[in-house]
C-alpha cells in the first residue's frame, strides 16, 4: 500500500547508528593480590567480582532478564515519565504533553533458562514536564483543543531463551551488552515497518530505542534476581487517530526515563489515584479481559 505521511518525514531524518564494540573490564593484579591475603574475603568476593562473559548466550540471556525483569517467578513494576513532542517535519519539535507510564510485568521462570513474561501497560497524560493531568491537548497545527485518549496495552506475552526472544507486535532487538565503568548497559532497538493497525493500506513505521543500565556489582550478585535499573527510551511514532492530524506529515517523538519500583505504593504522590480514575484496568489486571492497544476503541 502507499506509505503514510510520516514516511515522508522519516526519509528526511535518517541517521546512522554507530555501535561500539563491547569493552572488557580488566581486573587489577594488585587488588587481586590483596584479596588473596584475606582468604575469607577473597572467597566471598569471588562470587561477586567476575567479569561477565556476555558472549555466552546463557549468561547474556540471564543478564538481559535480570535487567529488564527478574530471574524469579515474580511481578515487576516499573514507572516512566515520557515527554512527547510533535515533529511537523519543519522547524523545531513542538512540546505536547508528558505521559505517566506504568508497566506491570508478570514473570515466570520455567527452568532450563526459559522465561515467560506477560506485560500490562497504561498511561495517562499531563502538562509537559508536570504532574497536572490533562483531559485535552492543544492541536499542534490548529491550536484547537483535542480530547485525549489514555493509553492501555496488554496483555503482551514475551518468551526469553538462549535461542532468542519471542515477542508480539514488534521485536526489541537487543544490542551487545556492555560494561562501562561500574555499570552494565543493555540497549535494544526496534526498526521495523508493517501494515498500520488503523489503516492496512498504509505503512506503520516502528523506530523505538531503549537503554537499561545497572550497577556491575548488582549484576555480579548471584543472590539478586532482579537488578535495580535506570532506563531511558526514545521513539518516533505515527500520529494517533485521536490527535486528528489528518494527512499532516510527521509524527510524535518521545523521550522517556524511569526505573523499576517496589510496587504501586512507590509511585509518586497522587499518581496511583489518577491511574485509578483514568485507566482502572491497570490496577485490576486479574480482571483485564482481552487484548487492548492504541488501536482499541475508547470505552
Amino acid at each position: 500500500g502507499r506509505d503514510s505521511p510520516e514516511s515522508v518525514c522519516e526519509t528526511r531524518r535518517m541517521s546512522k547508528f554507530i555501535l561500539s564494540n563491547r569493552r572488557e573490564l580488566l581486573l587489577g593484579a594488585a587488588g587481586a593480590s590483596l584479596y588473596a591475603t584475606l582468604p575469607g574475603i577473597a572467597a566471598a568476593s569471588a562470587q561477586r567480582s567476575f567479569t561477565p562473559d556476555f558472549a555466552d548466550p546463557v549468561e547474556a540471556l540471564r543478564a538481559h532478564v535480570k535487567l529488564v525483569g527478574t530471574l524469579a517467578s515474580d511481578t515487576v513494576y516499573s514507572f516512566y515519565r515520557l515527554n512527547i513532542y510533535a515533529d511537523l517535519c519543519e522547524g523545531n519539535f513542538v512540546p505536547l504533553y508528558t505521559m505517566n507510564n506504568l508497566l506491570i510485568d508478570r514473570w515466570e521462570a520455567r527452568g532450563d533458562n526459559q522465561f515467560q513474561m506477560t506485560k500490562y501497560e497504561a498511561g495517562y497524560y499531563t502538562e509537559i514536564d508536570s504532574y497536572e493531568p490533562l483531559d485535552a491537548v492543544k492541536h499542534p497545527v490548529t491550536g484547537a483543543p483535542v480530547p485525549i485518549q489514555n493509553f492501555l496495552l496488554g496483555p503482551v506475552p514475551r518468551g526469553y531463551s538462549p535461542d532468542g526472544y519471542v515477542v508480539m507486535g514488534y521485536n526489541p532487538n537487543p544490542l551487545p551488552l556492555e560494561v562501562i565503568g561500574e555499570r552494565v548497559f543493555l540497549a535494544t532497538q526496534s526498526i521495523e515497518s508493517s501494515p498500520s493497525f488503523f489503516d492496512p493500506t498504509k505503512t506503520h513505521y516502528t523506530n523505538s530505542f531503549m537503554t537499561y543500565s545497572a550497577e556491575l556489582a548488582d549484576m555480579q550478585n548471584p543472590d539478586l534476581a532482579s537488578a535495580p535499573v535506570h532506563a531511558q527510551l526514545q521513539n518516533k511514532t505515527m500520529w494517533m487517530p485521536w490527535m486528528n492530524m489528518g494527512e499532516q506529515p510527521g509524527g510524535t517523538v518521545v523521550r522517556g526515563y524511569g526505573s523499576k519500583i517496589a510496587g504501586l505504593d512507590a509511585l509518586p504522590p497522587g499518581v496511583l489515584d489518577e491511574f485509578g480514575k483514568r485507566t482502572p484496568q491497570i490496577l485490576d489486571i486479574e480482571n483485564w479481559k482481552g487484548f487492548l492497544s492504541e488501536a482499541s476503541s475508547p470505552e
